[in-house]
């Protein structure tokens, strides 16, 4: 998951980038596909890091958060 990860990175990095040159050379039209393109590949790349990554668990109960081992004063 973490080659699918930096794949999509730079998929999103390069058409962002591309999107600049078509934005000129081709119009708006191109220029909001490439947009939408690199907004694909960014969620595609975030979506396959919450995948990767693992749920946390709960933190135990330490000795003083336990409310029987507290000492009264």
């Amino acid at each position: 998951m973490k080659i699918l990860r930096i794949a999509f990175c730079i998929l999103a990095c390069l058409c962002l980038a591309a999107s600049i040159l078509l934005g000129i050379f081709f119009g708006i039209l191109w220029f909001l596909v490439a947009i939408a393109a690199a907004a694909l590949f960014a969620l595609c790349m975030f979506f396959c890091k919450k995948r990767s990554e693992p749920a946390e668990a709960p933190p135990a109960a330490g000795y003083f958060e336990n409310e029987e081992h507290r000492e009264e004063k």
